[in-house]
C-alpha cells in the first residue's frame, strides 16, 4: 500500500495523519483505538513490524510503532499518560513484537498487558525494580 492508501484505511481511528511522501507517513492515536488500528493493518495484509520506539517526553510516554506496509512505512504514535503507562500486546497479530515489547517494558516501564513472555531481556536479574534506564529523571530542587 502507498501512503495515501494506508492513511485512508486508518483515518477513522487516528487523530491526525501526515503524509510525507508516497512511501512515508506519520499518524497518532490513543490507547482506546490502538487495537482497532492493529487489526485493520493485519487484515489489510500488513505483516511486518519494523520496531517500536519509546520516548519519555516528560509529560507522557510516546510509543511509535513502525510498520512496513509495502512500500509505505507507517509510523504510528500512541501517547501514554504517566499515570497509566500500559498498552495491550500485539504479539498475536504481529509475532515480531515480542522482543520490542519486552524492551519497552524493561527500559521505559511500559506495562504490556497480556504479553506471553514478560521476562527480562537486557538488564540483569538484580536490577532495581521500578528503575528504568531510558526514562527521564525528575531533578529535585535543592533548597
Amino acid at each position: 500500500m502507498n501512503s495515501q492508501e494506508v492513511a485512508d484505511m486508518i483515518r477513522a481511528n487516528v487523530d491526525d495523519v501526515k503524509i510525507i511522501n508516497e512511501r512515508c507517513l506519520f499518524a497518532s492515536s490513543d490507547k482506546k483505538r490502538f487495537m482497532g488500528i492493529m487489526q485493520s493493518l493485519k487484515s489489510s495484509g500488513v505483516t511486518h513490524l519494523s520496531t517500536i520506539t519509546a520516548v519519555d517526553n516528560g509529560k507522557s510516554i510516546e510509543l511509535i510503532y513502525h510498520f512496513n506496509c509495502k512500500p509505505a512505512m507507517l509510523n504510528l504514535k500512541v501517547f501514554l499518560r504517566m499515570d497509566d503507562i500500559s498498552i495491550p500486546t500485539i504479539t498475536e497479530l504481529f509475532p515480531g513484537a515480542i522482543l520490542y515489547e519486552r524492551d519497552i517494558t524493561e527500559m521505559m516501564g511500559v506495562k504490556v498487558e497480556g504479553h506471553p513472555a514478560p521476562g527480562r531481556l537486557f538488564l540483569p536479574e538484580d536490577w532495581p525494580e521500578g528503575s528504568y534506564p531510558l526514562r527521564k529523571k525528575k531533578e529535585e530542587k535543592s533548597a
